[in-house]
């Protein structure tokens, strides 16, 4: 059967060694074998993140590690901030208000990056906040925000904890948590990190490990204190993904091959390629006004059923682009250029929009 090509923002295609890695005999977890495998992730995951603190793996999907997040960093009582600039924002304040929170928001209009001077208005507006939400980039919009300087913005306005959604970014975009203050970075398997879904990770500062020790929300197997205390051992303390585990040490060995720094720049030649085809050879008008290297967002021309187009991209060609989230459903379409898509990837993503829409002109790759 001929492979889909996937052009979604996750999950992402898997270099075919990564595939071959999880067709391998499953191994045990309880052993020293793949003791070493867990032991190598969790290194190569520092190196992602760019940091010393310790990371850790939870098998669950990257909406589980932003649950984690919230339930062993928070007491009932404790004031939060989320700043959302999308569905994956409106997330987290859905994950903290179930856990009896009521977390202040400030919303930015979809398509637009957090901005620093409503940050700083609701921090000084806001006093005695735990933790401070972000994300990374949102796949929803297709925006990026720049932790760095929002970081910053925290760090001189309140002493809340900094806590990042990087899931869709990292090894996208680049991400230096040591070095932006970042306590809390939570990402998952199926993306840039180019594995299969069903890992989540999380590099926890010392400030945030303080925050850890106090926590009062309920948590069981979500509980990073007991996941912490495994690594000892090199291991986890329940039945981890195996599989997903032996195939992630594999990815991350390939960014490691290539560079870190040159994945960056992979990804953002290939946004760079995508939204000047997008704009200029389909004429169609970009939606993310501060976009990420992630994936591009653009609107489909009025009249066009984009629900439909993109149904029948997927049963006629075999490639699959993103549909717009929520009330952006049917309205734009989301074409990611992370992880292991190429460039002839995106071509033939753009041909097959392009047969289907009234665009100014046919695209050809090349």
């Amino acid at each position: 059967m001929k492979d889909y090509i996937l052009l979604t923002p996750g999950p992402t295609p898997l270099p075919p060694s990564v595939r071959a890695k999880m067709g391998e005999p499953i191994l045990h977890h309880r052993t020293a074998e793949f003791g070493r495998i867990f032991q190598d992730v969790l290194e190569d995951m520092r190196y992602v993140y760019r940091t010393k603190n310790p990371v850790l793996m939870l098998t669950t999907s990257g909406t589980g590690g932003m649950e984690s997040a919230v339930a062993n960093l928070l007491s009932p009582g404790d004031k939060v901030l989320v700043h959302t600039t999308g569905a994956f924002g409106d997330r987290f304040v859905k994950i903290i208000r179930a856990y009896g929170l009521e977390p202040a928001v400030v919303a930015e209009e979809w398509g637009y990056a957090a901005r620093h001077e409503r940050l700083k208005a609701a921090l000084q507006s806001s006093k005695g906040l735990k933790a401070v939400f972000f994300q990374h980039t949102d796949t929803s919009t297709g925006v990026l925000n720049d932790i760095e300087a929002l970081s910053k913005t925290v760090r001189e306005n309140s002493d809340a904890l900094v806590v990042v959604d990087t899931v869709s970014g990292l090894a996208a975009e680049p991400f230096e948590a040591d070095a932006w203050g970042v306590d809390v970075a939570v990402t998952g398997s199926q993306k840039g990190l180019m594995n299969a879904p069903g890992l989540a990770f999380a590099s926890v500062s010392e400030r945030a490990w303080k925050a850890v020790q106090t926590a009062e929300l309920p948590r069981f197997y979500l509980d990073w204190r007991t996941i912490k205390d495994s690594l000892s051992q090199k291991e986890t303390p329940y039945t981890p993904a195996v599989s997903l585990v032996v195939a992630q040490a594999e990815a991350l060995k390939l960014i490691r091959r290539e560079g870190l720094e040159n994945v960056w720049k992979r990804t953002a030649e290939l946004a760079a390629f995508a939204r000047g085809e997008i704009s200029n050879r389909l004429g169609l008008k970009l939606f993310a006004k501060d976009p990420s290297n992630i994936l591009t967002s653009a609107w489909f021309p009025g009249g066009v059923d984009g629900s439909a187009l993109l149904q029948a991209m997927l049963a006629e060609d075999r490639i699959g682009v993103a549909n717009g989230q929520e009330k952006l459903k049917g309205k734009i379409f989301r074409l990611a250029h992370m992880g292991y898509i190429t460039k002839p990837d995106v071509e033939a993503g753009l041909a097959a929009l392009s047969k289907r829409l009234p665009a100014p002109a046919a695209f050809r790759p090349g």
